[in-house]
């Protein structure tokens, strides 16, 4: 046998050593970039780390009570909660909107479920709320949609001061082909991280303190009835519980906070008719969730009866708010959408009785409304007809 050349052979000894080398440090790169990631002492995957704690607690199933108090961060919660579900732990239904939405529950939606609604949500936080999945990989198999009226409005008094104007761009622009300008995140910026010594060092001390909650923002203990208790509670499904005190207050105050309302709908008022460019982009995106097989739904909650009758006596100032229902009612029909609900109380049919507040549909009213997953899937797929056993009354 002819002797290799001595290049070749130098070669083939280097080859040989950096491969050993590559054996030797495979498992040192892949113990630093588990560390790195999951661990994430600086957010740079999982989310904040400060709501980490909260999130666990939610993962867990607990009940929180004090999550009212950091409303202002309840975005950032949604994002770490969905960063941190694994394959198996994504929910087959979702339920995005604003509160209005957040009496819908797991034991009503019949699936597993997340409500992933944000307190006050306008129009580009509730396609946010949708992002926030659907940029993880985390889209679920059912989505309701509880479209309030003002997301249509381009009143700036109707706008969220928490919204993501960035993200929201990203979204339009990026998945849903409108351009929108915005400075895009390098994801490399983040990735790199993964690989780096020091970061691991740091995951590693980390690992030294205790798990991070928001000190506000606590479990209900063990073996203790949520119902009973006098304070907001989170459910672990997203749904919200409020108070004893609240839920039972005398009907005389609730009436009050309804006329309270009523002369406080100015954001609905002077609103002609939905904005034509973002009913164009909510179509874009139903047409978005359906190429994803993504089985959608639409949810009106009702409106207090004096409420309601207040813009029907001013239908000429009020032209957007019956206009936002009827527009989501054509969408629905256009791409076989079912309609749960009306804005109309009349229609449901619900009385004062039925709400909270002036706002807010009980979680019974919310139950009469919407007839679970299973149910809603078959009476689409028989074409059976959900409308209103009352019509929506003509303003």
């Amino acid at each position: 046998m002819k002797r290799l050349p001595l290049i070749c052979l130098n070669r083939l000894i280097s080859a040989v050593r950096l491969t050993a080398g590559a054996l030797l440090l495979t498992p040192l790169l892949a113990l630093v970039v588990y560390v790195n990631y999951s661990i994430d002492c600086q957010g740079y995957f999982l989310g904040d780390v400060d709501l980490r704690g909260i999130v666990d607690l939610i993962l867990d199933g607990k009940d929180i009570i004090g999550f009212d108090r950091i409303l202002s961060r309840q975005r950032e919660v949604l994002d770490t909660l969905v960063a941190n579900m694994s394959d198996d732990t994504v929910p087959e239904t979702i339920a995005l909107g604003s509160s209005r939405a957040m009496q819908l529950s797991q034991e009503m939606v019949g699936t597993s479920f997340y409500n992933s609604s944000l307190s006050g949500a306008d129009f580009s936080e509730l396609l946010c709320e949708f992002y926030l999945y659907d940029r993880r990989g985390r889209l679920p198999q059912n989505i309701i949609i509880g479209v309030d009226p003002w997301i249509f409005n381009l009143d700036i008094d109707a706008q969220s001061k928490r919204a993501d104007p960035t993200l929201y761009a990203e979204f339009v622009s990026e998945r849903l082909g409108i351009p929108i300008p915005y400075e895009a995140e390098d994801p490399a910026q983040s990735w790199q991280y993964l690989f780096d010594l020091s970061y691991f060092q740091g995951n590693l001390d980390s690992l030294q303190k205790e798990a991070v909650t928001d000190g506000e923002v606590q479990p209900v203990p063990d073996g203790v009835d949520p119902y009973t208790l006098d304070a907001e509670i989170r459910r672990p499904d997203g749904s919200i519980l409020y108070s004893l005190s609240y839920r039972n207050r005398p009907q005389e105050e609730i009436d009050a906070d309804i006329l309270y309302q009523t002369n406080g709908m100015s954001f609905l008022a002077n609103y002609p008719e939905p904005d034509a460019e973002r009913l164009a982009i909510f179509e874009a995106w139903i047409r978005y969730m359906q190429e994803k097989g993504i089985n959608l739904f639409f949810f009106l909650a009702p409106y207090p009866p004096g409420e309601y009758d207040n813009a029907l006596a001013k239908a000429e100032e009020y032209g957007g708010f019956f206009g936002a229902e009827e527009a989501v009612r054509a969408l629905g029909r256009k791409y076989n959408i079912p309609v749960y609900g009306s804005y109309d109380p009349y229609a449901i049919p619900a009385e004062s009785t039925d709400f909270y507040d002036g706002l807010h549909p009980r979680s019974e009213c919310v139950a009469r409304i919407f007839p679970g997953i299973p149910k809603a899937l078959a009476d689409r797929d028989a074409g059976i007809d959900v409308s209103l056993s009352h019509p929506v009354r003509e303003p």
